[in-house]
């Protein structure tokens, strides 16, 4: 009985510490995402304007883009959240007296880092499953309003997966329905494990008609042995693909985890080592933790600036998101250059901030 007494104390303090943050949260998470759309608004304004786009069309294009937006401004929202509970508390003096009566800061802090934790499942919620199918139709609304944009004419590095057949292309060209080619490749996978894989400087596609000029077909075994290599000086492949797949190739953002694996894979058994989709792909669980994170380093910080005054808690988190924000960018370019391996490039920003603030909770007692 005398521990439940203990406890029940404590249990009443969470509930008191996580509705102190819920305001702070829902304010800075929704300042964040209306700047985020403002942005987003100025930033098409001039075609919205030209185009004459219905303000329903816009209003819809907004809510599309409006999960993405959330997963960017949930991280800013939880560091604004800690980081004033925390102020408010200690200003008041409250923490001062939990910790007379024996409770730790590790103890007070833990709700608002479970709290950090819940924020980043639902981001990776989000992240994974509200937004990608909501790109994918803020991008085809895109094109729509603005007269069905036309696609480039002109791409390299082009994956397309058609039936049984994986297809790269160096460099693929429009030229009215007829595309040219350069530097193909077609692999096709055959019975028992056996591959098919041809190679051609040059060719074309039309209609559903892939014609290669001077190919090489090499005939593998499913052990991975040649069994025959041959060349011939033309190749015509039946098999139907839309225009568009040459040109289009789905964007990190509008893919789950899964489908980015699948890209992936696809482009190393082609030979194709793209490092900005294996960054996102690592992106798609480091990004949502960066909450929990955040909420890790606030607390402490808030801590020891509260007497400053209350302003200081909105400006320690804006500084602490900028610094994250930056370091986690210059990760993903040298991700996205190869000069880092993705993997490390995606968790690096986590995991100093993550480090700093375990350091910062273990000595704040």
């Amino acid at each position: 009985m005398s521990r439940l007494v203990t406890l029940l104390p404590i249990t009443r303090l969470d509930r008191y510490i996580l509705r102190e943050m819920l305001v702070p949260l829902g304010i800075g998470t929704l300042a964040i995402l209306l700047m985020l759309i403002g942005n987003l608004l100025f930033n098409y304004a001039p075609w919205f304007l030209n185009y004459g786009v219905p303000a329903v069309a816009v209003a819809q294009m907004v809510m599309y883009y409006t999960p993405y937006l959330l997963v960017l401004s949930l991280p800013v929202g939880t560091a604004v959240g800690t980081a004033l509970t925390v102020n408010r508390l200690t200003r008041d003096s409250e923490i001062t007296v939990l910790r007379m009566a024996g409770v730790s800061l590790r103890r007070i802090f833990l709700p608002l880092l479970l709290a950090g934790l819940a924020m980043s499942a639902l981001n990776y919620y989000l992240n994974e499953r509200v937004v990608p199918p909501a790109m994918r139709e803020f991008n085809r609304l895109r094109n729509r309003v603005f007269l069905l944009a036309p696609v480039p004419n002109l791409t390299s590095n082009a994956v397309l997966k058609v039936q049984n057949y994986l297809i790269g292309i160096g460099v693929a060209e429009q030229r009215g329905q007829r595309v040219e080619l350069e530097d193909v490749i077609i692999l096709e996978r055959r019975e028992r494990g056996a591959w098919l894989v041809i190679k051609a400087p040059r060719g074309s596609y039309q209609d559903g008609v892939w014609e290669l000029q001077t190919p090489v077909l090499h005939y593998y075994t499913e052990n991975d042995e040649v069994i025959e290599v041959k060349q011939a000086p033309r190749l015509v492949i039946n098999l139907q693909v839309a225009l568009q797949d040459f040109f289009s190739t789905p964007e990190p953002e509008e893919q789950t985890r899964a489908q980015l694996r699948e890209q992936i894979e696809r482009n190393r058994q082609m030979g194709l080592n793209n490092p900005r989709l294996e960054v996102s792909y690592h992106l798609k669980v480091a990004m949502p933790l960066a909450c929990f994170v955040l909420a890790l380093c606030s607390p402490v910080l808030s801590f020891w600036l509260a007497r400053a005054g209350s302003f200081v808690g909105v400006l320690l988190s804006i500084v602490l998101v900028f610094v994250f924000w930056n370091t986690f960018l210059l990760f993903r370019l040298l991700g996205d250059q190869a000069l880092l391996p993705p993997l490390i490039a995606a968790w690096m920003p986590n995991l100093l901030f993550g480090l700093g603030g375990f350091v910062l909770i273990s000595r704040a007692e």
